[in-house]
Parts: C-alpha cells; structure tokens; sequence
C-alpha cells in the first residue's frame, strides 16, 4: 500500500515546481496522448521521473503526477481514458487523490462508455463500498434502463437505508416513480420501498401497504413507514404492529427517510 502523504497545497505547489513557478507543476502533461496519461495514472514512478524529486518528497509528487493525469483525462473528454480511469477508482493502490480526480473524470467524462464500466462492476461486485458509489454515479450518468441492475444489486432487507443504490433510484425514477412499482411483486426486491418513499409521488401509498397484506412487513419496515412522515403509511404500520404485537418506534427528525424528500 502506497503511504499517504498529507501535506499543505502550498507546499505541493512548491515541491512539484521546484520553486514557485506553477506553470512548471501543472504543464507537464499538455500534448501527451491519452495512452501516455493513463501511463502515468497507473503508474507514475515508471510514468515519469517523480522519484528523483530533488525536494526530498518523491511519494508526494508522483501522487500529485497521478492526480494530473487523472484531471487531465477528464478534461480531455475522451471516452479512450475510460479504462485506466476505472482501474484506477478499482485499484487499493492507487494515491488517494488520483482515486478522487479519477471518480470526477469518470463523470465528467459520462456516456455510454462510463455506464457501461459501472454496469459492469456492479454487476461483478455489488455489495463492495466501490459498487456502492458507482451506484450513485450511474444513477445520474444513466437512466430507467437501469432499473434493473440497481435494484438488484442493492437488494437489501433494509429499505431505509440509504446507499448509492437507493440514491440513484431516486435520482432516475423521480418524474415517474411507476417503473419501480414492480419490484415490490417480489419479497427479494421490496427494499424499493425506501427510494419509492423518498420520491414521494402520489398514488403509490397503495402498492406500498400492499406489502403488509402479503404478509411480506417487518419492523423495520413498519418503522419506516411510521416515520415516514406520510399519514397513510403511518397508519398502516400501526394496524400492522397492533395486530401482530409489536412495539414500533418514532423516531427523532431525520432518523428515517421523509415522503417526497428525495
């Protein structure tokens, strides 16, 4: 595991340019080709000569190094970049700050190429930290289509939560919350219900306390609706909770997702 470094900005600016000459830190990659960037994304000490940083902070530069090239393929657009960038966000190696400039390039980036990438690793890994917030960044780069991998890789018992998944199944569904409607015919997929409470829209109170009639409720379930902050819901969680003999909890401000709060 590479060490990671902190120190100030100014002092990075400082060691990277030898002096104060900032033009010097930050030029180095103009009219380097995308294959010559991801080189040096992935492995900036065989990339460049940060080793030999005369300033005594080899690790801090060649963190800096990868962090540019990051920066400097997200700026430049091209869907090319889009594998190291994904390597790079996946690799426990990689400088923390390259990690970060990669994510952002990654967006900044966007199209078919970048919701492709995510699809696939959450397909491969979806219950990882990684996936989580891939997740989050297909939700805004992708669309309904998206539906169905999202819904299946955040399958949690546990609706309330949030998570990327849940966040980008708000983001993608909020002007027609009707498609997610279908995955709560299915008990592995009913944790729907916490982003269809989170969008809020009208008409879907029926279908969700449906799920209580199935005999699907559990308390935490009951607790998200009695939370909720939406009457209907409330209601339902109570009948629900008396008629089995379970004590359910209101919670303080916050501490559960709000109706039509996105």
């Amino acid at each position: 595991m590479r060490a990671l470094v902190v120190l100030t900005t100014a002092l990075l600016v400082g060691s990277c340019s030898g002096g104060g000459d900032e033009s010097t830190a930050t030029s180095w990659y103009e009219g380097k080709t995308v294959s010559e960037l991801a080189a040096v994304l992935a492995d900036p000490a065989a990339a460049t000569d940060c080793e030999l940083d005369p300033s005594g902070f080899p690790e801090m530069l060649c963190g800096a190094r990868a962090r540019e090239a990051a920066e400097a393929l997200g700026e430049r657009g091209d869907p090319a970049g889009v594998p190291a960038l994904m390597t790079a966000v996946q690799d426990p190696e990689t400088y923390h700050e390259a990690n970060e400039a990669s994510w952002e390039a990654l967006e900044e980036i966007g199209g078919p190429e970048v919701v492709d990438a995510l699809v696939a690793w959450i397909a491969a890994e979806p219950d990882t930290l990684g996936a989580d917030r891939a997740a989050g960044m297909l939700g805004r780069l992708g669309g309904v289509e998206q539906n169905q991998i999202l819904v299946e890789g955040g399958d949690s018992p546990f609706g309330c939560l949030n998570s990327g998944y849940s966040d980008a199944l708000v983001t993608i569904n909020t002007a027609d919350a009707t498609p997610l409607l279908k995955y709560l015919e299915s008990y592995d997929l009913i944790w729907v219900y916490g982003p269809l409470i989170r969008i809020g829209a009208p008409g879907t109170e029926e279908a969700l306390v449906s799920l209580f009639a199935k005999g699907w409720g559990d308390v935490d379930m009951a607790e998200c609706f009695l939370n909720s902050g939406n009457p209907t819901l409330a209601q339902a969680a109570e009948e629900w909770a008396a008629a089995h003999g379970y004590l359910i909890t209101e919670l303080p401000a916050g501490g559960s997702p709000q109706w039509g709060a996105g």
